[in-house]
């Protein structure tokens, strides 16, 4: 579980990181990131209802955070990010969400 200090709640925050915020994709999963003034970075994560059901969504969800957490050592903390998924990462193996997670943080040129 991500730290609470590390996590993005509040609406008004997924929405400036939309309006202002850089894209970075790949086939399943879009991250928007945008420049901080916090000295670590702030997470939240974004599952489509067309994605499945609750249980599903909340699997996905799970999977991301575990995943992100693992590699927060080694993330740009002056950045805050929302990770977007699409219906398609239903059918990915965990190894295979984590390649798609590293794959988006690379192409932004955003680890450390």
């Amino acid at each position: 579980m991500l730290k609470q200090a590390n996590r993005l709640t509040k609406r008004k925050e997924f929405g400036y990181i939309y309006k202002h915020g850089k894209y970075s994709y790949n086939n399943v999963l879009t991250m928007i990131y945008v420049p901080t003034k916090l000295k670590s970075c702030r997470i939240g994560f974004s599952i489509n209802k067309k994605t499945g059901k609750a249980n599903v969504r909340n699997k996905l969800k799970r999977q991301l955070r575990d995943i992100v957490r693992k590699n927060m050592g080694s993330i740009n903390p002056s950045y805050n990010y929302v990770f977007v998924t699409k219906p398609e990462i239903v059918n990915l193996s965990y190894n295979q969400i984590k390649d798609a997670v590293v794959d988006v943080i690379s192409k932004a040129k955003l680890f450390v």
